[in-house]
């Protein structure tokens, strides 16, 4: 049993994808949390269906269930998640969201604390590699499960763990390791980066109401990082959201900058994004019933 002057338990999501072994996976989980005196909560989704309805991947699908249960046993323990994420989860995070073509937020990988939604998740063994984790259960004489889907390749996430990243340690056998020291490095540059646009914000952006509003010769002072950046944070707070929003939306809103006074772009959520005169006002347009 855990030591500790804190209260704590086991979350068990079964995703109800791999039929009777999933069930047989919870079960497993149960009885360790038995063993160890430990409560728990398995809670049940139906990924299949979910994906379906939503038009959505598996992986896509069982990754907004498996959040929203944390987010409601969160809420209602009013705790903390902890997740098991280690160094080659992190290193796929990274390589998957450069596959992406993602921006420098997305090449940071996963933090080791984040608050989400008003909920804290914790990642304590990011820093330590599943070989390590599997040697230690071992001298522990702990007993594991496996998900079968796992040496599937029709997901992307398994073609870099069974393909890409063996591959990679025959260039040097430290690869996982450096990828995620590289994103530790990105991430301090995303720290001051984020520091920056928010005084830049502070600074140059006017509020009114439900609407935006920046200076275009406020814009061409800032560095091109910077500006990107500032510019998806405006649109984000309009629309509410940072989803579907992508450099072409951004490199559309700095175009404005060169047309004249009048012309506008629609981006995703109804934003509209116009050039007045001197200044570039961002609001969400109302869609009107016929």
């Amino acid at each position: 049993m855990i030591q500790g002057d804190w209260d704590y338990e086991i979350l068990h999501v079964e995703h109800g994808i791999r039929g009777k072994e999933s069930v047989d996976d919870a079960r497993f989980v149960q009885k360790l949390a038995e063993y160890m005196d430990v409560p728990v909560t398995v809670v049940s989704v139906d990924v299949p269906k979910f994906s379906k309805e939503n038009k959505l991947g598996d992986e896509e699908a069982a990754r907004i269930l498996r959040y929203q249960a944390f987010e409601e046993r969160a809420r209602l323990t009013k705790g903390k998640i902890v997740l098991a994420h280690h160094l080659e989860d992190n290193a796929e995070t990274v390589m998957f969201q450069m596959l992406r073509g993602s921006g420098l937020k997305g090449l940071c990988g996963m933090m080791p604390v984040r608050v989400d939604a008003g909920v804290n998740y914790i990642r304590p063994l990011l820093c330590v590699s599943r070989q390590e984790i599997e040697v230690f259960l071992g001298n522990e004489g702990i007993d594991y499960c496996t998900d079968s889907t796992n040496n599937e390749l029709v997901y992307s996430r398994n073609r870099l763990r069974n393909i890409v990243f063996p591959e990679l340690r025959k260039i040097n056998n430290q690869a996982v390791l450096h990828i995620n020291q590289s994103a530790g490095k990105l991430n301090d540059i995303w720290d001051f980066l984020s520091d920056e646009v928010q005084k830049q914000y502070d600074r140059c952006v006017f509020k009114s109401q439900d609407e935006l509003s920046i200076k275009i010769s406020d814009i061409k002072k800032l560095h091109k990082a910077v500006k990107s950046e500032l510019i998806l944070m405006l649109i984000a707070e309009i629309a509410g959201k940072k989803k579907d929003i992508g450099q072409q939306h951004i490199d559309a809103v700095l175009g404005l900058i060169e047309l004249q006074s009048g012309r506008e772009v629609i981006l995703p959520y109804n934003v509209t994004v116009r050039k007045e005169f001197d200044k570039i006002r961002l609001f969400r347009r109302e869609i009107k019933e016929e």
